[in-house]
């Protein structure tokens, strides 16, 4: 239970996951109350001297987070701690005191803990120094936890801790959690009790979260560390996850209607071992309740063929508007990546796919069709023109040519302009049949067509190419700008002038039938 003195215990009993007791029976879970002017950022170096090894420069920059933060100054919206920087707390007295400046700011809306992975965690009572004050922070909108964390992270994420029900050091009130947005939690030790409370405090006291973060934790079994969803109680631990995910988004329901409720924008599972049957498992939550998920991070994951299958029914979802998958290092060979490019075939919203670290050697024969089919100026027309970046950089594996081409088709792709990159595309690989197809007299309005103002969002690298082909038209064909002269002498200006006005409008038109 989390009670008048939940941060005074030194043990928490794990079985418990009873949460039917009344939210007033945790009016007041801090044993001290703080005085805003008691204690101050003089306090925080008071304990021992600065380290010898820190430049003056170093110094004057934490004293002045440090001054910042105390003053609640509204120039300082996001810290973060971790044993690199000068002010990172390191005895208990520095973290009571960084809680209590917490407790009291107003315009922190980004807070990271980086604990000491590599060495030694900070000790409990540093912990609960933290967290007594934190619980009552408002401003919070992203709150980074990497632990590990000794024993009292439960107590933190517990439903009537007063951070997720609103309230001060007197008064609880018996609402939700409405400013925090974004929750990741990295490297922690959580068992089914830990997973059953974060559930509850997601699912019943946040109403704004758009992103959460599980990566990289862990569970405790047979006295072993484990991948937190990869021992015997994975299934379970996965589970609950699933439980949770299931109250994002939009519930589709038989008769088509859809009941809002909170919107999943993030998740972030990497570093765990999932497996096929809960990645079938996921990928079906996903499409029913998550529909405007728009990033899924699955870094560090084992992924096989068949994984891959459920993936790519993702990709194939034309309700959904995931628009960033990264499977970085995850296994997957030239086998997967031709599935997911297939699946990529009519999707028009992912922009982002991180296949770097993994054994793919064939980029080019997987996605250069996808990227552009050079068969036709229909099969040319009608490719892939929103995928940009496949994470190529670093370890892409493959040969130095084919990543050079490939970046070259994505390159293509960089522009929200898509009409213009259909169009570039077109132009620069079958110029020839273009040429052959519309007739010399037409070449001066397909070059007006070429030249228009395109929007604000055409990359540059898409005009660079765009105006390249017009020098193309221009060098190989010399005779349009007398013929076009000669025409307009002639009385023809006006049919020049409707036959321009016709490819515009096709133009702006055709494409639209792809998109």
């Amino acid at each position: 239970e989390f009670t008048d003195k939940s941060f005074n215990v030194v043990s928490v009993n794990s079985d418990d996951t009873s949460y039917d007791e009344e939210e007033s029976d945790a009016s007041s879970s801090l044993d001290t109350t703080f005085d805003n002017d008691s204690m101050s950022s003089d306090d925080y170096s008071d304990d021992e001297d600065d380290a010898s090894s820190s430049s003056s420069d170093d110094e004057e920059d934490g004293q002045d987070i440090l001054n910042k933060l105390h003053q609640n100054n509204p120039s300082l919206t996001s810290i973060c701690l971790h044993p690199q920087s000068n002010y990172f707390p390191s005895t208990t007295t520095q973290w009571t005191t960084m809680g209590h400046m917490l407790q009291y700011n107003t315009h922190i809306t980004d807070l990271s803990i980086l604990n000491n992975i590599h060495g030694e965690a900070i000790s409990m009572e540093d912990e609960r120094a933290l967290y007594c004050g934190l619980q009552y922070n408002r401003s919070i909108r992203t709150l980074h936890l990497t632990g590990p964390f000794v024993g009292l992270f439960p107590l933190f994420i517990h439903p009537c801790n007063p951070f997720w029900t609103g309230g001060n050091n007197n008064v609880v009130y018996h609402t939700n959690n409405n400013h925090l947005v974004e929750l990741s939690l990295n490297g922690l030790e959580l068992n089914q009790s830990d997973m059953k409370q974060l559930c509850k405090v997601v699912t019943t006291k946040t109403r704004n979260l758009e992103a959460i973060g599980i990566t990289h934790c862990w569970s405790r079994e047979d006295g072993g560390h484990h991948c937190l969803f990869g021992g015997e109680d994975g299934v379970e631990l996965f589970s609950i996850l699933l439980r949770m995910l299931r109250n994002f988004g939009r519930k589709r329901g038989m008769d088509g209607q859809q009941q809002k409720q909170q919107t999943l924008k993030r998740l972030e599972l990497q570093g765990n071992e999932i497996g096929l049957q809960n990645m079938t498992k996921l990928v079906r939550t996903i499409r029913q309740w998550c529909p405007d998920l728009e990033e899924l991070n699955l870094q560090d994951t084992t992924i096989g063929y068949t994984s891959c299958k459920a993936l790519a029914s993702l990709l194939r979802d034309p309700t959904l508007h995931l628009s960033s998958l990264d499977l970085w290092r995850c296994s997957m060979d030239d086998d997967c990546a031709a599935l997911l490019a297939d699946a990529l075939r009519d999707n028009t919203t992912l922009q982002f796919l991180n296949l770097g670290g993994n054994h793919i050697t064939r980029w080019k024969n997987v996605f250069s069709t996808l990227l552009c089919n050079k068969s036709s100026i229909v099969e040319t027309f009608n490719c892939n023109h929103t995928l940009e970046d496949l994470g190529l950089g670093g370890d892409g594996g493959g040969s130095n040519d084919e990543l050079v081409l490939v970046d070259d088709l994505l390159g293509m792709n960089l522009s929200d302009d898509k009409r213009a990159v259909a169009m570039n595309k077109v132009i620069k690989f079958h110029l020839g049949e273009v040429v052959e197809i519309v007739d010399l007299k037409l070449l001066p309005n397909i070059m007006t067509c070429i030249g228009a103002e395109q929007n604000d969002s055409c990359h540059e690298r898409c005009r660079c190419d765009l105006l390249s082909a017009m020098f193309s038209i221009v060098r190989s064909t010399p005779a349009l700008f007398q013929y076009s002269r000669r025409s307009i002498i002639e009385g023809d200006g006006d049919y020049l002038l409707d036959v321009a006005n016709g490819l515009e409008k096709m133009r702006l038109s055709a494409p639209v039938c792809c998109y």
